[in-house]
């Protein structure tokens, strides 16, 4: 059976937020929706932001910035 090449979202998992420019911030995984597509994370600074798997980059970008935040799954 085939292992994932990087981390599958779930509730709870650790996450880190990059923000443009350089600068990043830990985070938590609070939802998962749209099979695994779209996910609510709760940055250190307690406020929430959406996140989409972008299908030309394969990469969790910020919902509605598309120069905004990227999101990374730590495994």
């Amino acid at each position: 059976m085939p292992v994932p090449s990087r981390p599958l979202p779930r509730v709870g998992a650790p996450a880190r937020i990059k923000h443009f420019g350089g600068g990043s911030e830990a985070g938590t995984v609070v939802a998962v929706a749209e099979e695994g597509r779209r996910l609510r994370v709760r940055g250190e600074d307690g406020l929430e932001q959406e996140f989409e798997l972008s299908p030309k980059t394969a990469r969790f970008t910020a919902v509605g910035e598309p120069h905004g935040p990227r999101l990374e799954l730590i495994g």
